[in-house]
C-alpha cells in the first residue's frame, strides 16, 4: 500500500517538475477533426486540435535524470521499508501478544508450532511509524529538505505508542482465565510428585488451551476479543488505516507533511481510548 501511494506520489512530482523545469511550452497531442476545409487547390485539410497537457509519459520523457533517479529512488526505499517491516512482523513476535511464553512444543491442527496472536496496539504504532517514516523519506527525496517533520506526525506516533503502552499496562493487571489454566497445566506437568497416568490427560488438556491462545491469522487476531469479531476493535483498525493513507496522500499531493484538523485527531483519539476501555474486561488478545 505504502509503496503503490509512493508510486502515486512520484508521478504527481514528475508532473510538477516538468511543468517548473521547461521554458517552452508543453508537449501537445494533436488529432483530427471530422470537419474538413477547403483549399486553394481544391483539397480539402483538416484542422488540428492541441490538447493542453501532457500525458504522463511524456512528462516521464522530459525529465531530467536526476528527477527520474529521485522518483524512483522515493519509491524504491518506500517498497524497502514496507517490506523489511513485513518480513520483520512474519519471521519474528515484533508486532505479537507477550504471553504465553512457549507453547511447549505444542502443534497446530496442521502440524505447525504455534505462535503467539498478534496483537492490535502493536501493530497501530508500527503503522504509524511507517506512514511518518514514509512521508519523511519522500519528501527528503522530493524537496532535499531535512525539517519536514511536524508536531502533528510526532503526535500520531506518539498516539500508536501511547496505545500499545497503555494495552501492556492492561494486560498486566489483569487475568486471562485460558492463560492461568494453561500456565497451571504446564506447572502440573512439570511437578516431580504428577503421577504418569495423569500426563496424558494433562497433555490434551495443555493442547486445546495452547491452540486457544495461538494465533488463527492476522486479521481475526486483531479483531477478535474474548466475545468474537469486536466493534472497537474494528472501528479502531479502520479509521487508523482510513487516516494514515489520507496523511500519506496529503503529503504527495502537496509536498509536506498535511495538519490535520482536530476532528480527525479525535477520532483516532476516542478510538484508541474505547479500545483501551473495552480490553480491561476481555480476555484473549
Amino acid at each position: 500500500m505504502t509503496a503503490l501511494l509512493a508510486l502515486l506520489g512520484a508521478g504527481f512530482h514528475m508532473m510538477a517538475a516538468t511543468a517548473d523545469a521547461q521554458t517552452t511550452p508543453p508537449t501537445t497531442v494533436t488529432f483530427t477533426t471530422a470537419t474538413p476545409t477547403a483549399t486553394a487547390g481544391g483539397m480539402t485539410a483538416v484542422e488540428p486540435v492541441t490538447a493542453g497537457e501532457p500525458s504522463l509519459a511524456l512528462a516521464w520523457k522530459s525529465l531530467p535524470q536526476n528527477q527520474k533517479t529521485l522518483a524512483v529512488g522515493s519509491v524504491l526505499m518506500l517498497v524497502a521499508v514496507t517490506a523489511t517491516l513485513l518480513w520483520l512482523a512474519m519471521s519474528t513476535d515484533m508486532l505479537r501478544d507477550n504471553t504465553p511464553s512457549t507453547f511447549a512444543g505444542v502443534t497446530s491442527a496442521t502440524g505447525k508450532p504455534l505462535r503467539r496472536a498478534f496483537s492490535l496496539a502493536q501493530s497501530q504504532m508500527a503503522w504509524w511509524f511507517v506512514i511518518v517514516l514514509a512521508a519523511y523519506l519522500y519528501l527528503f527525496l522530493v524537496t532535499g529538505e531535512l525539517d519536514t517533520l511536524t508536531g502533528q506526525a510526532l503526535c500520531l506516533m506518539g498516539l500508536g505508542t501511547g496505545t500499545a503502552m497503555g494495552a501492556a499496562m492492561v494486560e498486566q493487571n489483569k487475568t486471562n482465565p485460558i492463560l492461568a489454566a494453561y500456565q497451571a497445566v504446564l506447572a502440573q506437568m512439570a511437578d516431580p510428585a504428577t503421577p504418569p497416568a495423569d500426563l496424558p490427560t494433562l497433555t490434551a488438556t495443555r493442547d486445546t488451551l495452547a491452540r486457544q491462545l495461538a494465533s488463527r491469522d492476522y486479521v481475526h487476531d486483531i479483531l477478535t476479543d474474548a466475545n468474537g469479531i469486536s466493534l472497537h476493535r474494528f472501528q479502531t483498525a479502520v479509521w487508523t488505516v482510513v487516516i494514515g493513507m489520507l496523511f500519506l496522500i496529503e503529503t504527495v499531493v502537496h509536498h509536506k507533511m498535511p495538519d490535520l484538523d482536530p476532528y480527525s485527531l479525535g477520532v483516532l483519539g476516542i478510538s484508541a481510548g474505547t479500545y483501551l476501555g473495552f480490553k480491561i474486561p476481555e480476555q484473549p488478545n
